[in-house]
């Protein structure tokens, strides 16, 4: 304030200065809108002003975790509302005017897609009137999540058929679980023909066929109910995305964390990763109810999420490893027994069912996929300006993301600190990966916003 004074003698000018002053959220925010606009200028492929918008964000990200790391100061929320709610505003356009998808039939977007879309951007309007009744504004949230999921279905029956492996990998996974087949056992369509090489080391290969499944266990029992139910496994991906939505407004309990729940689901290429049916929601999913659990002191109930945060994607261990920081230190290791035992419940039955085929998969096949230059990185960057296999940058990621989360946990981490590790070291990763797409940031989006939603609970 003592800044605030010398710089704006005019009491009215010191609350607009107030006001507006950013902070670590702040910081969150517009990391999570550049990142979102690299995705929509290249749908999470290489680009050079993606990939620069992708560092900018990381570099807001990394100063924003030390930043919190050192103990700052609250701030107040209205910097952050704008930038969050400008973001989905622009989000919502995108869906409006562009092409949401890769594959999906644009004739069946013209009619509902599009007028929920207007929908959406009428509700989110809502958000800038100040004087609202109580049950507008208890309505406002509930009404966008309805839209989302009015809009997802629509791109999921508009693209039925998405030419990507991830989407047959899975129909195929939950069709062998479905008959009593070990989904790591059997073997899947390769569709990619003279493009094999590029996606697929030749050691996964037998007879023209993937003998592997990538994705932990706990992805084909989430994809079950939609595949049995509805026929594609992309409406429990479709839940998952609301679930996270609903956990992180939740958690937040706030204007500023509603907005940032809504931008993950309203970023412009949420629906493009629904379309090639990713599995990050199920990790955002996971993290979020760890999240909520936390900030609720449901410590129990936190550590069966954490446990189903490690069982949901090979890189858990960046995501996990803060959420048990922030734990109480009185009630951490019943905690963190609860998550061995709820990871350990879902993966071994796997393991036992056929032991090979679950490393080969899970495990060996994620260090055998090859370097990919059309990826959003800064290996990918390389490449471009000088060709070559740069796919052993993959360790310094790993390493990078380790030297974050060192550089921001603390034994006494507070959830908030946490949270922005977790999107920091995740953040570190990537830049350095061998083959980051649209999926792992947008990951990193809505971990970006949760730190936003639980900065305003913990300064509250």
């Amino acid at each position: 304030m003592g800044i605030t004074r010398r710089l704006y003698p005019d009491p009215l000018l010191q609350c607009a200065a107030v006001k507006f002053a950013g902070g670590p959220a702040v910081l969150c925010a517009l990391a999570a809108a550049a990142l979102a606009l690299a995705l929509q200028i290249s749908s999470g492929m290489y680009d050079e002003r993606s990939v620069a918008l992708a560092v900018l964000g990381a570099g807001l990200s990394l100063v924003a975790a030390l930043w919190l790391r050192r103990g700052a100061a609250p701030e107040p929320a209205f910097a952050a509302q704008a930038i969050l709610g400008a973001a989905c505003a622009f989000g919502v356009a995108c869906q409006f005017l562009g092409n949401p998808t890769f594959y999906a039939d644009q004739r069946a977007l013209q009619g509902g897609f599009r007028w929920f879309a207007l929908a959406a951007l009428v509700l989110l309007s809502a958000y800038l009137c100040v004087h609202l009744r109580a049950s507008l504004v208890k309505m406002r949230f509930v009404l966008l999540l309805a839209c989302f999921a009015v809009m997802g279905i629509a791109i999921i029956r508009a693209s039925p058929r998405p030419w990507v492996d991830v989407w047959i990998l899975q129909q195929g996974a939950s069709e062998a679980l479905r008959h009593g087949i070990d989904p790591y056992s059997a073997s899947y369509p390769n569709i990619y023909g003279n493009l094999t090489g590029k996606m697929y080391a030749a050691e996964l290969l037998q007879n023209g066929r993937l003998a592997a499944y990538p994705y932990p266990p706990l992805t084909i029992l989430t994809d079950l109910p939609g595949y049995v139910l509805l026929g594609d496994i992309r409406y429990s991906l479709l839940a998952l995305m609301l679930l996270s939505a609903w956990a992180l407004a939740r958690a937040g309990a706030s204007v500023a964390a509603e907005l940032a729940a809504l931008f993950v689901l309203y970023q412009p290429r949420t629906f493009f990763v629904l379309e090639q049916a990713w599995t990050e929601p199920l990790v955002l999913a996971c993290f979020a109810l760890a999240v909520l659990a936390i900030a609720r002191g449901r410590i129990l109930w936190a550590g069966a999420a954490i446990g189903l945060v490690a069982a949901s994607k090979q890189g858990s261990p960046y995501l996990v490893v803060p959420l048990a920081f922030a734990l109480p230190a009185e009630r951490r290791w019943k905690s963190i027994g609860v998550a061995a035992a709820v990871a350990l419940a879902v993966l071994v039955p796997f393991a036992a069912w056929d032991f090979r085929g679950f490393i080969r998969g899970v495990i060996r096949m994620q260090l055998l996929q090859p370097f990919r230059d059309d990826s959003l990185s800064l290996p990918a960057l390389f490449a471009h300006l000088h060709p070559g296999n740069y796919g052993s940058l993959v360790y310094l990621s790993l390493g990078l993301g380790a030297i974050v989360l060192v550089l921001c946990l603390r034994p006494r981490t507070t959830l908030l600190q946490a949270v922005a590790a977790a999107a920091a070291a995740w953040f570190a990763v990537l830049l350095f990966y061998k083959q980051p797409f649209c999926n792992y940031y947008w990951l990193c989006v809505g971990l970006l916003c949760a730190t936003v939603a639980v900065r305003f609970r913990e300064a509250a």
